[in-house]
């Protein structure tokens, strides 16, 4: 099994045995988070000098009770097997997996300036119509775009923005050819 497939192997595995999925991942949302803002708490994990009874005990004294025990069940299984260390590829793999499964498309969106939540619905209900999906976006400002806005998804992107435009633009000219014995005057 390559690395690659790792992940997704895991986390199909857990949406099928998950009694509610999006509940389960919104549990792994919450502990991939608690990893992501607790460096202390992912390194002891990661260590590979701390025994891994250690590591799950810790894991038991800290989530159980506070999570479903089908994904503390699950936390466990990648401990024993060596594959906690793909925890946050394994999250990512269940939204995509719950958002193949429920016709949803994730999408991050870069625009300059911010896009308020006005326009953000706008897109999204032409991105719906184009693409017949429900699209979930993640927008962020990137000022590098001087304006307009580029849509990332899947394998595509839509790129509207100025500096796009702008490159084209200079390309246009830079691929024109004067004529000859033309002379231009300031």
């Amino acid at each position: 099994m390559s690395y690659s497939a790792i992940p997704k192997t895991y986390a199909a595995a857990f949406a099928d045995a998950s009694s509610s999925p999006e509940e389960a991942e919104q549990e792994l949302d919450s502990i991939v988070s608690i990893f992501k803002i607790e460096p202390q708490f992912r390194d002891f994990f990661d260590t590979p000098s701390v025994k891994r009874e250690d590591k799950e005990a810790v894991l038991l004294k800290t989530f159980q009770g506070k999570i479903s025990e089908i994904t503390l069940n699950f936390l466990q299984v990648l401990l024993r097997r060596g594959r906690f260390s793909f925890l946050s590829e394994i999250h990512e793999a269940v939204q995509e997996e719950l958002d193949r499964k429920a016709g949803r498309v994730r999408a991050k969106v870069k625009s300059y300036p911010a896009m308020d939540e006005a326009s953000l619905s706008k897109l999204r209900e032409v991105l719906k119509e184009r693409f017949k999906s429900e699209f979930i976006l993640e927008a962020s400002e990137d000022p590098s775009l001087l304006g307009g806005f580029v849509v990332r998804f899947q394998d595509l992107a839509i790129d509207s923005s100025m500096k796009s435009q702008l490159k084209k633009v200079r390309q246009t000219l830079l691929d024109s050819k004067l004529p000859v014995g033309v002379v231009y005057e300031n």
